[in-house]
């Protein structure tokens, strides 16, 4: 029991400290990513759209290849409302080629076959996330969608691609992207095929209703 004026007001600064801890953390963990800097190739939709969805993923996640059908019929549903934006989040402790696959997938998004090649990374990932190594594959898949090879090939060993996927991740950590795929839509988080097929089309609705 406290029964000191002293100890009392030591309880009191605690309770402030952790207070405002909680609301800091709070304010982060629903603050939306900074997507003014992302290449015009990791976008869809009508840019200043009142719905802004922003997704961290891993192309060798599983669950963000699920996600991939839900996304797409929100992004069908809603039409000019919504512009979305494709942020990297490999998560390297887990997925080793998860980052090889995010450069390749840059390297076609060069040539203006971005969105392809995120497709065909998704529909094979059963076969390339489990070789030892995807090197072949993600050159086979270039090609197969008429990439040039020798400019591809370059690209791959770019550091300023490697950077460019860094800056994403480095951006995740600062909203705290934990796990992916991850969405921010207007600014507010949603784990998950599951979370942005239910919590987040209600989400949307409340949005474009105000």
């Amino acid at each position: 029991m406290l029964n000191t004026r002293p100890a009392r007001r030591a309880a009191g600064a605690a309770l402030i400290i952790a207070a405002s801890l909680i609301s800091a953390f709070a304010s982060r963990g629903l603050h939306g990513p900074i997507v003014e800097n992302a290449p015009a190739y990791r976008q869809k939709g009508v840019p200043g759209a009142r719905i802004a969805i922003v997704e961290y993923s891993d192309f060798q996640c599983p669950a963000c290849r699920v996600a991939t059908e839900p996304l797409k019929r929100i992004l069908e549903l809603y039409g000019n409302d919504v512009v979305f934006t494709f942020k990297h989040f490999p998560l390297q402790g887990i997925h080793p080629w998860a980052k090889p696959a995010a450069i390749a997938a840059e390297c076609a998004g060069r040539q203006g076959r971005f969105w392809p090649y995120h497709d065909k990374l998704y529909e094979k990932q059963e076969h390339w996330a489990h070789t030892e190594s995807p090197e072949s594959e993600l050159q086979g898949y270039a090609a197969a969608l008429g990439l040039d090879l020798d400019l591809f090939k370059k690209c791959l060993a770019d550091p300023e691609i490697s950077a460019l996927i860094d800056e994403d991740v480095k951006q995740g950590n600062l909203r705290w992207v934990g796990s992916t795929p991850t969405f921010f839509i207007n600014e507010k988080r949603f784990a998950g095929a599951k979370q942005l097929s239910t919590r987040g089309m209600n989400w949307i609705d409340r949005q474009l209703k105000n």
